[in-house]
This record gives C-alpha cells, structure tokens and sequence, in this order.
C-alpha cells in the first residue's frame, strides 16, 4: 500500500517536471528573435525542401535548419552561424502596423500570443498562430497590406 502511494507521488512529480520543462522551451520560443532566412544557414538548401525544418534557439534566437543533421556542423562553429542569422536579421524590414495583419486586431492586447516570424525579408505580426494558416494560404494577399503609398 505504501509502495503504491510512492509510486504514485514519484509518478505526479516525473509529469509535473516535464510539464515544467516543456513550458520553459515553449516561453523561451516564444521570447526568441525570428529566424530572418528562408534557407538553412548551414547547408543553404530551401526550408521545407526536406520537410519540416529542424527549429531551435540559440542565445535568444530562433534557428531553422533543413535537417536535424545539419545541427552537428552548426554546433562545430556556433560563432560562425550565428554571425550570419545576426547579419541577415539586420536587414530584415520591420513591422510597422500596430494590427494583425489577417484578423485585422490590436497587437498585444495578448502579448503571449502574439506570433512573429519573417517572411521575405519582412517581420510579420499576427495576433495569434492560428493565424499564420491564414496567412500561408494566400501570404500576397496579407503582405499587399504592407505596401505604402
């Protein structure tokens, strides 16, 4: 009886550890500077060319790959690699409507759910990652929103 009742503790603290950790990751994303390339830095190949991109953060930043075997040679040369996202971001045009731009809502009235990410060069802001489906449905359409007379 005894035996399960720990059992059952050492069960609750293992989920609640993981829980822990898997929030950690999703908010340290979340915070994380948007990859500013549509190719992988290290191989230079498309994103998506090979399937899903193999995403993590690095010091802050965002960093897709065009496979997770390409995570190898960028942790060879860490420096190198990110010196590139770093130039590549500074030319990167900002984002200058203060509304998503699917919905068409008040940015960061949740700030928490806000979703950045860049698309051709440009900072893209929605209020939400639902919207971002929207978005890569028809992206000319959203982005001709950003066209200034």
């Amino acid at each position: 009886m005894k035996t399960n009742r720990i059992l059952s503790l050492l069960a609750v603290t293992a989920a609640l550890c993981v829980a822990g950790v898997a929030a950690d990751k999703a908010t340290t994303a979340k915070a994380a500077k948007p990859y500013p390339l549509d190719t992988c830095v290290v191989s230079g190949e498309k994103l998506g060319g090979m399937g899903d991109a193999f995403v993590f953060v690095q010091d802050g930043r965002e960093i897709k790959l065009c496979c997770k075997s390409c995570k190898k040679d960028f942790d060879k040369d860490t420096k190198k690699f990110v010196a590139k996202v770093d130039e590549a971001a500074k030319k990167v045009k900002p984002y200058a409507l203060t509304t998503c731009l699917v919905s068409g809502e008040k940015l960061g009235a949740m700030a928490d759910e806000e979703y950045v990410f860049i698309y051709q060069g440009q900072e893209i802001k929605l209020c939400c990652k639902n919207c971002k489906k929207d978005f890569d449905k028809d992206p000319k359409k959203f982005t001709a929103k950003l066209v200034t007379k």
